[in-house]
């Protein structure tokens, strides 16, 4: 009798969490689908306040008017955009399992009428600069930077003879351009990403762009600081800049993994299951970068590989709920910590690594960003497990251990219908 209770309470837990899981999702989508409500209100605040100046001014600067216009016009651009990115999740049947029903769940949200919070509207805004970093032309200079140290030092550790595909994990994966360029070397790249905002994103890139320039957005249309001209802040970016299914080496090298890193990887499945993990602007997205650590070892083969670049600009640091852990070390400390888990350093610099930077902004961040490889000389014992972890607030933006696969993107010629990485499901 007790084991049925149990039973039945397992069960209605996840109910709940699915249920949970639908809603989160429903906000993304609705907040996707509403981008040009808001982003209205944003230029209705600049049509206010310039109505509000003596008519002297408006006649100094009689231009924005136009301007004004222009920028209504790049709204809708970026609307039609996502409306093609979301339309591509009713007409696919055959699409990741994790997203299947994020129509719906839009629908539903917008039936209950959610709130767009400006959390989340900006967290829209923030997917088209991320187009911009990942999949433009004028991204490419920031790659450079920031993907093409990691690309050349993969080829120095696991060579160009891939009769084996040497396993790579990458987590954070993002909008997915450092997977494909990972999977263009001939390696097994398998993403990892938690933010449904993301994960909607790189899917509609992944799985339906099959032309350069397919798509045009405007990433900074709403940024009005810092601007060098009018024509840079509404200027086009036109995505992606080749083709998904171009980069990569052939079919079944490119795998998507949707979850929580920490309550996904440490499953049993994921030990050894790796010659090389790659953290790309990642670790510091910890509550508690120490998991992060362990787990790296848990996923990676004894002698197996962990190249990093990045900041540590903890996520967490500023949070005011005692809810939100955060544990902020030093890069030495982060260093001196990696030693104590198995982990042995062979090479360990600072690169100037610029992040989602505006070509045509007076203002761009640029970081001395950590770039270090290490090899995994012994194995250690996982503290936690995917019961256990600590998440801190419930998921309203992520996917928790979702463990579907965004699939591969189609080999050119011909278009092949998704291959999944065996196992990634």
């Amino acid at each position: 009798m007790a084991e049925r209770r149990a039973d039945d309470s397992t069960a209605a837990s996840t109910s709940r969490f699915e249920e949970e899981e639908r809603e989160a999702l429903g906000r993304i989508v609705h907040a996707f689908q509403t981008y040009a409500i808001h982003s209205d209100l944003q230029l209705d605040r600049w049509k206010f306040h310039f109505s509000q100046l003596p008519d002297r001014h408006k006649q100094i600067l009689h231009g924005q008017s136009t301007k004004y216009d222009r920028a209504a016009h790049c709204i809708k651009s970026n609307q039609r955009f996502f409306k093609a990115m979301l339309k591509a999740f009713d007409d696919d049947e055959g699409g990741p399992s994790h997203l299947a029903h994020a129509a719906d769940a839009g629908y539903e949200a917008a039936k209950a009428q959610h709130k767009i919070t400006p959390i989340d509207a900006d967290k829209v805004r923030y997917v088209l600069k991320n187009l911009a970093r990942d999949w433009s032309s004028e991204g490419a200079e920031e790659r450079q930077k920031c993907y093409t140290p990691i690309l050349q030092e993969l080829k120095k550790l696991l060579g160009t003879d891939c009769s084996s595909p040497p396993a790579v994990l990458l987590p954070g994966a993002g909008l997915g351009r450092l997977c494909c360029e990972v999977a263009g070397l001939g390696y097994q790249a398998q993403g990892n990403e938690f933010s449904y905002h993301m994960l909607l994103t790189s899917s509609f890139i992944l799985n339906h762009s099959h032309t350069s320039h397919e798509h045009v957005v405007h990433p900074w249309v709403l940024s009005t600081c810092n601007q060098l001209t009018d024509e840079g802040q509404l200027r086009a970016v036109h995505v992606p800049d080749v083709p998904p299914g171009d980069l990569v080496a052939g079919p079944g090298l490119l795998s998507m993994c949707a979850g929580d890193f920490v309550e996904v990887y440490s499953a049993d499945e994921n030990h050894h299951a790796f010659d090389c993990v790659v953290t790309c602007f990642f670790i510091d997205t910890a509550h508690n970068i120490v998991e992060y650590v362990e787990l790296i070892n848990h996923c990676l083969k004894p002698g197996g590989y962990w190249v990093n670049l990045g900041p540590l600009l903890y996520h967490w640091a500023d949070s005011t709920s005692s809810e939100d852990m955060s544990i902020e070390l030093s890069l030495e400390e982060v260093v001196r910590m990696a030693a104590s888990l198995g982990f042995k350093m062979i090479r360990n610099e600072l690169l100037q690594a610029p992040y989602m930077a505006n070509a045509q902004s007076m203002f761009n961040t640029s970081y001395d960003a950590a770039f270090w490889t290490m090899v995994k000389e012994a194995d250690v014992e996982l503290s936690c497990n995917q019961h256990d972890h600590y998440y801190g607030h419930p998921a309203d933006n992520q996917c928790h251990a979702q463990s579907g696969h965004l699939t591969s993107p189609p080999p050119p010629p011909p278009p092949s219908i998704r291959k999944p990485v065996a196992g990634s499901e």
